[in-house]
């Protein structure tokens, strides 16, 4: 039997235990009652810097898809051009060795060998040292805080292709020319050319025109179109040249026009005020227009099809009729003005472009955690960022909640940091204010700067292409030409006569691929920065006319150069050996 203490010592550690179970139980309540923690995470592309990176490096991209090949176009021409004149050159080579009974293989391993070292060693010397030094330059340009570290790569697949080409260039050229060659007889090798004959051309039968002109003039436009596989590989040469050249001033315009297009030609106002207060209308001497507005940011799907989503920015005006004071919503398929109506949306275009959708389409717009289906009433101009616009009635028909303002769209009297700064201050210490914003001095995030730097890159690149361009075709013509041009020294012309009788030439020949070229530049302007659109981006294509100009006057420097190192080569030419050359 249990004595006294022992009973009391069991009644208290019962009490205890008792008093241990309530304590749980309350603390139990307590954590029940307590919200349940929400737990966020974010992806690297949450993160700025990364994401103007992969924009930008997107564009650059788009770029290099049609540079990369026209450089190749114009090397091949050039290749071509070479290889083919080395060839000719060695027409009597040919056809000696041919009637000393050397086999058409064993006279072609000269120029093939010849073509395969070309091919391979100039494809892969530039391949590793354009990948060693371009991707690292590119890449200084467009780093930021977020990304310094470089780490290069050697993409060998693309110096294989690089190879490839090289060798199609260089060994197909001498194969072609070869074969032409060397179907010949032996004996009408190892005799010259016969040189082509002159033609009446079309220039002839404008006599007002043709009778004004002086003899040197006439000589020089029949020679034109005397020679007209030179002729058109000239003007195609300075034509793609020159088309590169816009196609890069062109990418600058339209990367620089970006932000003022957006901002002058869509939206007209300069400052948002984000409101706790609904209706709440702020104040300050530097503002000198306001209007309410919902401004929301929601997150944007097809109803059908693909289930890519974009993050939009909703503006639901409270006064529809004076959106068009803030907004400019131009039709992008009758570019007419557009107007907010009960009927459904407008969206924006690079929007409508990413959701595939049209006017009369269906699209989920996620506010919060309520879905909303909107119906598109219209597409409109927009440069940068994805929007969508509505009326209030609109929203109330779509949306579960009742609509409400809960922003200021302000115009502003002086943009200047110093006044935008001040009226930040006087707007946030209003009651209600919760946030002010600039939207176009925040747009540092559109991913344009590095673009804009890079494409200097090509546009030199581009230049140097045609310094070389011309010249070697100028230097081929010459060498072609050479006991045309012995004659007419010793038929008595001057120094400066001869050189004139072949730069007339070159000067049409150059205008001719200025014009062709300024239409090739056009085309690769607007291929380009169709695919350079990556997020919520739309540029302008506008090419300005100092493009136009720059791309000319390079192109006319270049040939004036060439013309320059042209004058000094003829002045020193030994008539009499060329003349007893193929004698």
């Amino acid at each position: 039997m249990p004595s006294a203490y022992q009973t009391a010592t069991t009644k208290a550690a019962t009490a205890k235990v008792a008093a241990g179970v309530k304590q749980l139980t309350r603390a139990k309540q307590q954590l029940q009652k307590a919200p349940q923690a929400t737990y966020l995470y974010n992806d690297r592309t949450a993160n700025v810097g990364y994401q103007d990176y992969f924009d930008e490096s997107k564009s650059i991209a788009a770029i290099a898809v049609i540079f990369p090949g026209f450089f190749l176009f114009i090397a091949v021409l050039i290749t071509f051009t070479t290889i083919s004149r080395m060839i000719e050159k060695n027409r009597r080579e040919i056809g000696l060795m041919r009637a000393l009974g050397y086999t058409k293989g064993f006279i072609s391993m000269k120029y093939v060998i010849y073509s395969i070292l070309a091919g391979i060693l100039g494809s892969i010397a530039g391949g590793v040292l354009g990948t060693l030094t371009l991707p690292k330059f590119i890449f200084s340009m467009l780093s930021n805080n977020n990304l310094t570290h470089y780490v290069g790569v050697i993409p060998w697949a693309f110096i294989v292709e690089a190879l490839v080409a090289g060798l199609i260039a260089t060994l197909g050229s001498a194969a072609v020319v070869l074969i032409i060659n060397l179907r010949e007889k032996p004996t009408e090798l190892m005799r010259e050319r016969a040189p082509k004959a002159g033609k009446r051309i079309l220039l002839e039968r404008i006599k007002p025109l043709w009778n004004r002109m002086n003899f040197n003039q006439k000589v020089s436009y029949r020679n034109l179109f005397r020679y007209k596989t030179r002729m058109i590989m000239t003007i195609v040469g300075i034509a793609g040249c020159t088309g590169l050249m816009l196609a890069g001033f062109g990418i600058r315009d339209s990367v620089n026009d970006l932000i003022p297009d957006q901002f002058n030609q869509v939206q007209h106002y300069q400052g948002i005020v984000t409101l706790s207060d609904a209706d709440k209308r702020v104040h300050d001497p530097n503002i000198k227009a306001q209007t309410a507005a919902m401004v929301q940011s929601i997150t944007v799907s097809p109803t059908k099809g693909t289930k890519r989503n974009a993050t939009v920015t909703m503006v639901a005006p409270k006064t529809p009729t004076k959106l068009n004071d803030y907004v400019s919503l131009t039709s992008t398929q009758t570019g007419q003005s557009e107007k907010l109506t009960n009927q459904g949306v407008i969206i924006t275009e690079k929007l409508a472009t990413d959701m595939h959708a049209k006017k009369g389409s269906l699209l989920s717009a996620k506010l919060g955690n309520k879905l909303l289906k909107v119906k598109v009433a219209g597409v409109t101009k927009n440069y940068a960022g994805h929007y969508l616009y509505m009326t209030p009635k609109y929203f109330n028909q779509v949306s579960t909640t009742t609509y409400s303002s809960t922003s200021r769209l302000l115009k502003l009297k002086s943009e200047s940091a110093s006044q935008r700064q001040k009226t930040s201050r006087n707007l946030l210490k209003q009651s209600g204010v919760m946030n002010v914003t600039y939207p176009r001095y925040a747009s540092s995030s559109l991913g344009t700067v590095g673009l804009s730097s890079v494409v200097l890159i090509f546009i030199a690149l581009s230049a140097a292409l045609g310094l070389v361009v011309l010249y070697n075709l100028t230097n081929v013509n010459i060498s072609e030409r050479m006991r045309e041009l012995s004659t007419i020294k010793v038929l008595g012309f001057y120094d400066n006569e001869v050189t004139a009788y072949v730069a007339r030439e070159n000067v049409v020949l150059t205008l001719a691929g200025i014009v062709f070229g300024w239409g090739i530049g056009l085309i690769l302007h607007h291929f380009i920065m169709i695919k350079a659109q990556t997020g919520a981006i739309l540029f302008p294509l506008t090419v300005h006319y100092p493009g136009y100009i720059w791309s000319a006057v390079l192109t006319a420097c270049f040939s004036l150069a060439v013309g320059v190192i042209t004058h000094y080569k003829l002045k020193h030419i030994d008539m009499l050996d060329s003349l007893a050359a193929s004698e």
